[in-house]
């Protein structure tokens, strides 16, 4: 019997419509609060958004949240807190998006990076140990698609040299590692809720501490660092002042009600995620040349992603595999080309290709296939089929 020829070498795609790795999850119920929203007194910064602040505190199980535009913004408040200067340096993971750097280069700090655990796909805590020096002022960690970095081995290089700890935690809202929250962990974590991630205000980001300075610190700076109570602020309540540089990144009424409403699905999103994975998992673990994502240990995470690594044994590349999926109308991704792979961070650093061989060897295999809660059964039936045909159709 014939081998079925995939869409790439003139068969015909497993679906007529792009399936895309990622989307957002809208109802009547969103819908129906950000109306109410912009029927209230508010529909910029207002009650709307100090209401979510609290849930997610409340739900992550810490004092304070503070909500922001984006993830990108959220990361730069928590830089700029952490009071990250010219002369710094800050220790992060080549294998990221690019705000994850920012965290640093924004404040005027130098990007420090240091290799992976290539099984976690996350800052390995030796590798960072061996970046560490007498200017080094921080770690930006990064769960990878979700999955807990190691977040007690992270912890303890941070307690050996003094160091502040940024969770960049955009892909992890709504998992757990050990029993508490990922959220929970000092000093500062931040998410995202970008349409494609677990939950979405559609663009937006938020900072979570228990720390009372760092907050007050985050507040005052997403707002202009504008005080505005200082003194004869009684005798002429016109009187606000900035007191240092500041930026307008509040976040919205309207944004806030759509952020409620997703927390009250938060469950079922996570519920539906696991579902997939399960699927893929079972289809994919006989399947030569494919490792799935890893196995969580001590941690519940909320996976945003389904990155699968591609070895020789699958019989094509990984360029051949995402162009081959993508003539299939499944929209597959790549995350994330290494930063050190970026001209900013080679003209500007001076890194070069070569220096972190586990990023790039994890890298050169990556492909995020879709995961949202929005995929029904043929979806993921969809994408399995098109895996497997392509296996298929290269194996010897």
């Amino acid at each position: 019997m014939s081998k079925k020829v995939p869409a790439h070498y003139g068969g015909k795609p497993v679906r007529e419509d792009v399936l895309g790795y990622g989307s957002q999850s809208i109802t009547e119920n969103e819908k129906e609060a950000v109306v109410e929203a912009l029927d209230g007194d508010y529909i910029t910064r207002g009650p709307t958004v100090e209401r979510f602040e609290e849930r997610v505190a409340d739900l992550v199980g810490v004092k304070h949240a503070v909500a922001t535009t984006s993830g990108t913004t959220a990361l730069h408040l928590a830089g700029q807190a952490a009071g990250f200067d010219d002369g710094d340096e800050v220790i992060t993971t080549p294998l990221t998006f690019v705000s994850t750097a920012h965290v640093a280069t924004y404040c005027g700090a130098t990007p420090v990076f240091a290799d992976i655990d290539p099984h976690l796909r996350s800052l390995d805590p030796d590798a960072v140990r061996e970046q560490v020096t007498e200017n080094t002022e921080g770690i930006v960690p990064m769960h990878y698609g979700g999955q807990p970095a190691d977040i007690e081995g992270l912890l303890e290089v941070a307690d050996e040299h003094d160091l502040t700890v940024i969770w960049d935690a955009c892909h992890a809202f709504g998992g757990s590692w050990n029993g508490e929250p990922i959220g929970a962990q000092r000093d500062m974590v931040m998410f995202s809720f970008h349409p494609v991630k677990n939950i979405t205000t559609g663009e937006g980001g938020m900072v979570v501490t228990d720390d009372d300075e760092l907050a007050e610190r985050l507040r005052r700076l997403r707002s202009f660092d504008m005080n505005y109570s200082p003194d004869g602020h009684n005798q002429e309540p016109w009187y606000q002042v900035t007191e240092g540089l500041g930026y307008n990144y509040n976040v919205t009424d309207i944004q806030a009600a759509l952020g409620l409403a997703q927390l009250d699905r938060l469950a079922e999103f996570k519920q539906r995620r696991d579902e997939i994975i399960a699927r893929y998992d079972e289809a994919f673990s006989e399947l030569e040349g494919i490792r799935t994502p890893p196995e969580p240990v001590n941690s519940d995470p909320m996976y945003h992603l389904y990155a699968v690594e591609i070895g020789e044994e699958f019989g094509c590349d990984r360029r051949e595999v995402v162009n081959a999926l993508h003539a299939e109308n499944i929209g597959v991704q790549v995350h994330y080309v290494p930063l050190h792979y970026h001209p900013y961070f080679q003209e500007e650093f001076g890194y070069e290709r070569g220096e972190f061989p586990q990023s790039e060897s994890v890298y050169d295999g990556l492909v995020s296939l879709p995961l949202h809660a929005e995929m029904d059964e043929k979806d993921v039936e969809d994408v399995i089929s098109a895996v497997e045909t392509l296996h298929a159709y290269h194996a010897k």
